[in-house]
């Protein structure tokens, strides 16, 4: 697997050292904040080559999902990520499962030597938000099975570049780090914010500046 590469491209269609696990972008919009209370209705998982590019050579997993409680929607959410309208044509929850097992299964991510399929690595912007909806929707169990613990955050690394800098004694780089502000910082277009599927390519694309960039000071 760490070898194969994108047919279209010639690109390695994942990272080395993830020794089969293959890292994709992730995103959801949510009826809420609470993940015990509110639902995901829209999710995005696009996967990524070696170069965290998005590849071309699979279709990224874009639904939207119908809440089975849509009377608990928070109107402000709702206002932001402007689905409300979107709801009549969106997939029921249980329905879209079977979907991502479908589309998982065409990725042909490798078994390990034991016969347990490798994983998807999520990347994500303040992942810890989403991983928790994401689990409300799929259960436990099978998050386990898909996903990998070991998700990357360009949140969580931007805070950390501007731990380092205040460590050697430099301004920070980010002033905030919401994913408007990261956008802005590398000059990653994003005009679609809150829809989870440009949100996803706008992450990836942060996240290749940061690893373009490194820990330099």
């Amino acid at each position: 697997m760490t070898n194969a590469r994108d047919t279209t491209t010639g690109d390695p269609i994942t990272m080395n050292h993830l020794n089969g696990d293959l890292m994709c972008a992730m995103d959801t919009e949510t009826t809420g904040l609470d993940p015990h209370f509110h639902e995901v209705i829209q999710i995005a998982i696009v996967p990524l080559n070696h170069k965290c590019e998005v590849r071309k050579d699979v279709m990224p997993f874009f639904v939207n999902l119908r809440p089975d409680f849509p009377e608990r929607a928070d109107p402000e959410a709702m206002k932001i990520n402007g689905l409300a309208k979107e709801m009549s044509g969106a997939f029921d929850r249980v329905h879209a499962i079977d979907l991502l097992k479908e589309w998982i299964e065409k990725l042909k991510i490798p078994c390990t030597k034991f016969g347990n399929p490798k994983r998807i690595v999520p990347l994500g912007q303040n992942y810890a938000f989403d991983k928790p909806f994401i689990i409300s929707w799929l259960g436990r169990a099978l998050y386990d099975e898909w996903f990998s613990p070991h998700n990357r955050d360009t949140m969580i690394s931007a805070l950390y570049l501007n731990d380092r800098a205040s460590f050697h004694a430099t301004d920070p780089k980010f002033h905030k780090v919401n994913l408007t502000w990261l956008c802005k910082v590398y000059g990653v277009d994003n005009t679609r914010a809150h829809n989870a599927l440009s949100d996803c390519c706008a992450t990836a694309a942060v996240y290749k500046k940061m690893c373009e960039e490194g820990t330099f000071v």
